[in-house]
């Protein structure tokens, strides 16, 4: 680790993360900030919205009972020449009284009071709800005391408007005890108004309203329009009443330790301040200020160890290559300074100029690459006497200066059945395979490389034998094969077969393929995982001299033997034939017989074709047409295909195809229209009336051919038929048959045919 920071290149990378995360960083720390906001702004509206409620609340219990006096000024039964006449009757006053306090809320007592009146009787009596009094006893058994008789007469001879009375303002006020809160309003709510109500307010009730909207942390007090406090509600804070009043003449006033809210009603103009304890009332804020830090200080920390982490990921697998490519250092002076990423540039781009170099090099033939230098040799298009300096100088580098060299070609025994059926990707992985194998393999033996240019099926080995196993070529040759084939055969579940070259003089190496290539025909008699040798096939290659050609007789009994098995409709004495066949083929040891007789076999099977139905004979033609280019890799394969291709004609033999008139069409439209360039499968639909896609499908379960493919190969034989028998140009040739242009009909012809139409035409002319 030290190593690496001391790396000017591993700075640079920690310094982009450590950016990256600060970046990050504020923008996840201005989040935070906005959170804690949002969640600061969220708790003063939620107090303020209580405080709200709070005044709001008491406000309307306040305005409840404005209107409840401007109710009993229009109760007659109230006015002052009815009481005087029940001055006798209390009760029935009470009674009264009673009726009026019961739908109000919050109240304890109602009273009436007539000031300055005519009649005697009303003089200096209070009427409630419990009886008559006079202020003095009032105050005494209402008021509990709590209030002075003095300051109650006062306030209502001097009533003009509502006025509280409240125990708090007392000399004698004494703590602990409940409290006394009087409303004194004008009757008829003018105010030169005689007659007074007198509401004693439930202090405990109201308190208890109060105290559901304002937890224990508050402390709140209540003040009229002229500043006289009505009720302190007192949380678990010290703070005394008198304190809190002291706000209301000094609004900018501050408490150590407390948030001072206030609010105004709108209709009284009652005046609340309530305090909060500032540590509980930013619980919240500070948890959430906690929560926030600790999440923040844990990602810094977390962010930046994965920056160093990172940071040295990015570094090492640049330090890795620079390493493998420390002996490319132009000055020591100058690759002190530079980081080894510039290096690694500097490398890079030396190694781009020697590929422009070496492709220009190629371009005008100066050099060959290795594949193409050995390839030519083995295609005998190089003579390595008149060829380049530069060329004979990388083929002895290649083989070096020895006499002797082999080639062996190894071949895949299931090409067509598997190998050719994957990705041409999955392929060349299971050429290179081989290669590397081959190479690891034989560099006991002498210089040796492999290419996978020269074969499809498989890969051809060059081996130059050290002058000291030259003599010994042939069974180091088995020996090395047969460790190949088992490596490929255990881990790669790969059956390969192995045909040894007559050991050649660099320059004739040719000729060493040229023999392995041909022994390698003798492995449909060896059978798979086979290694063939030029002594091993001496006896087969001697035997097929002495006989000079196959017995024409014995093919033909054999031919008539296999059409009579294949009429009689008997699969088992078919199964028998076939097995007789395969037996008589490997008794043979002879290639050119053995290929003569199996072309002679499907020729048989070609005309039994004709007697077939119309729907099956165009699928079995095509079937037999592939067997005679396939080129089989063993006898029981060969047997295998032919067997199958026989069962397919004797399984078709006597079917009734009357019925199938569509088929039929389709074959005789075709065959009329495919010098038509514009034919397509949409045509033919319409034709017959019939969708493209039923059509496509209809004529590949009779055919086995796809419809359009079938027309191209119909066309392919019409060209054939006019290559060999007519003067035609190419051109011409194509506008009969109905192919585009030329591009498509040489395309489609030499993917068929495996050569141009130019070089068909010269090989069948002669």
């Amino acid at each position: 680790m030290r190593k690496a920071i001391q790396s000017k290149l591993y700075r640079k990378f920690l310094f982009r993360y450590l950016l990256i995360l600060a970046v990050s960083g504020l923008l996840f720390l201005l989040t935070n900030i906005i959170f804690l906001s949002n969640t600061y702004n969220r708790l003063m509206d939620n107090t303020q919205k209580s405080m709200a409620h709070m005044t709001e609340l008491l406000d309307t219990r306040i305005f409840d009972l404005q209107m409840l006096t401007l109710s009993v000024s229009r109760n007659t039964r109230l006015l002052p020449y009815q009481l005087q006449e029940q001055v006798a009757y209390p009760y029935d006053i009470a009674k009264e009284l009673v009726n009026l306090k019961a739908p109000s809320a919050n109240l304890d007592s109602i009273g009436l009071y007539y000031r300055q009146s005519s009649y005697p009787s009303l003089e200096n009596t209070i009427f409630t709800d419990t009886g008559m009094y006079t202020p003095e006893s009032y105050v005494r058994l209402i008021g509990h005391n709590r209030i002075a008789p003095e300051e109650l007469h006062n306030v209502m001879d001097k009533l003009k408007e509502p006025v509280f009375i409240s125990s708090l303002t007392q000399s004698n006020e004494e703590p602990g005890k409940e409290q006394v809160l009087l409303l004194l309003i004008p009757l008829d709510g003018t105010p030169y108004s005689s007659g007074i109500m007198i509401y004693k307010l439930d202090y405990s009730a109201l308190l208890n309203n109060f105290r559901q909207v304002a937890d224990n942390e508050r402390s709140l007090i209540a003040f009229d329009r002229s500043g006289t406090p009505i009720f302190y509600l007192k949380g678990h804070s010290d703070l005394d009443w008198r304190r809190l009043a002291l706000v209301v003449d000094d609004a900018k006033m501050r408490i150590p330790g407390y948030l001072l809210l206030q609010e105004t009603s709108d209709k009284q103009q009652f005046h609340v301040i309530n305090a909060i304890r500032r540590s509980a009332y930013n619980q919240e804020y500070y948890v959430a200020l906690t929560i926030s830090l600790g999440i923040f200080l844990f990602s810094l920390i977390l962010g930046v160890v994965l920056c160093f982490r990172s940071a040295l990921k990015s570094y090492q697998p640049i330090q890795e290559l620079s390493n493998r490519f420390s002996g490319f250092v132009r000055d020591k002076a100058e690759g002190a300074e530079q980081d080894e990423l510039t290096r690694l540039t500097q490398y890079i781009e030396q190694m781009r100029d020697e590929s422009l170099h070496l492709s220009h090099m190629m371009h005008n033939q100066e050099i060959l690459t290795r594949n193409q230098l050995l390839l030519a040799v083995l295609m005998g298009k190089l003579n390595v006497d008149n060829t380049s300096e530069t060329n004979r100088n990388a083929l002895d580098k290649l083989l070096g200066k020895r006499n002797t060299s082999s080639v062996l070609v190894f071949m895949f025994d299931d090409y067509n059945a598997k190998i050719s059926k994957e990705p041409l990707s999955e392929q060349w992985l299971m050429k290179y395979a081989i290669c590397n194998v081959f190479e690891n393999l034989s560099g006991e033996h002498g210089a040796n490389y492999a290419l996978d240019l020269a074969i499809d099926n498989g890969i051809v080995g060059i081996v130059s034998w050290n002058t000291e196993e030259a003599g010994r070529w042939e069974e180091h040759s088995r020996a090395f094969a047969e460790q190949i084939l088992a490596f490929m055969e255990r881990h790669l579940a790969l059956s390969l077969s192995c045909a040894v070259g007559e050991p050649q003089p660099t320059n004739e190496l040719h000729q060493s393929f040229n023999s392995a290539t041909s022994l390698s025909e003798y492995r449909i008699f060896a059978g798979k995982q086979s290694i063939i040798t030029p002594s091993a096939a001496a006896p087969k290659i001697a035997s097929e001299a002495a006989a000079g050609t196959s017995d024409v007789r014995q093919i033909s009994l054999l031919a008539d033997a296999l059409h009579a098995a294949v009429c009689s409709k008997d699969s088992e004495n078919l199964e028998r034939q076939i097995t007789e066949l395969k037996a008589r083929f490997t008794f043979m040891e002879d290639a050119s017989a053995f290929r003569l007789t199996y072309q002679q076999m499907i020729f048989t099977l070609n005309q039994l074709v004709n007697n077939i139905p119309l729907s099956h004979r165009e699928a079995i033609k095509y079937k037999l047409d592939a067997l005679t280019e396939y080129q089989s890799k063993t006898i029981e394969e060969a047997c295998s295909n032919l067997f199958e291709a026989a069962c397919s004609i004797q399984d078709s033999l006597g079917e009734d195809s009357s019925h199938d008139r569509l088929y039929t069409s389709m074959l005789e439209y075709v065959a009329r229209s495919y010098m038509d360039c514009n034919l397509s499968l949409s045509t033919i639909a319409e034709e017959l009336s019939l969708t493209p896609s039923y059509i496509t499908r209809y004529f590949k379960n009779k055919n086995g051919l796809p419809l359009m493919q079938y027309v191209s190969k119909i066309r392919i034989e019409k060209a054939k038929q006019l290559l060999e028998t007519t003067p035609l140009s190419i051109k011409e040739i194509v506008e009969q048959v109905g192919f585009v242009d030329e591009n498509n009909f040489s395309r489609a012809f030499r993917k068929r045919e495996g050569v141009s139409p130019s070089q068909y035409r010269s090989v069948r002319l002669g």
